[in-house]
């Protein structure tokens, strides 16, 4: 399977934390089983917000530059970093650059819908039927 992301219609989360939810592969959209992956767009200025899941979390920085937080602990971000937040553990991705921040997301065991992020899913849903 190829997937173009950028295609994939993507669930806005508002300010403070602006940014786009796209789900690329999930047990609930039928195309993959064992993970999540989701790619999520971050605005200039923004954030993830601080959080946790009940899945572990890796993100690979594909475009832009910011700070990357996990627990508690922060660190300067750009392409080709990459940030592991265990299940549980605390994280936030902040872009602290002029252009778009855009992770890969990846999740292991797949990660629950719920919000913006079960939005995501059923707009992923449409998308690959």
């Amino acid at each position: 399977m190829i997937v173009e992301t950028e295609d994939i219609p993507g669930a806005k989360v508002p300010e403070p934390n602006e940014r786009v939810l796209k789900v690329v592969m999930s047990p609930e959209i039928g195309n993959y089983e064992k993970l999540t992956v989701l790619v999520s767009i971050i605005s200039p200025g923004n954030s993830t917000g601080y959080h946790t899941h009940g899945s572990d979390e890796i993100m690979y920085v594909a475009t832009g530059r910011g700070e990357g937080v996990v627990d508690g602990e922060t660190k300067k971000i750009r392409v080709d970093s990459l940030i592991y937040a265990a299940k549980g553990v605390k994280h936030e991705v902040k872009n602290a650059g002029d252009e778009t921040l855009k992770l890969i997301c990846f999740y292991s065991p797949p990660i629950k819908p719920a919000g913006y992020f079960e939005e995501a899913i059923n707009k992923a849903k449409e998308y690959f039927t």
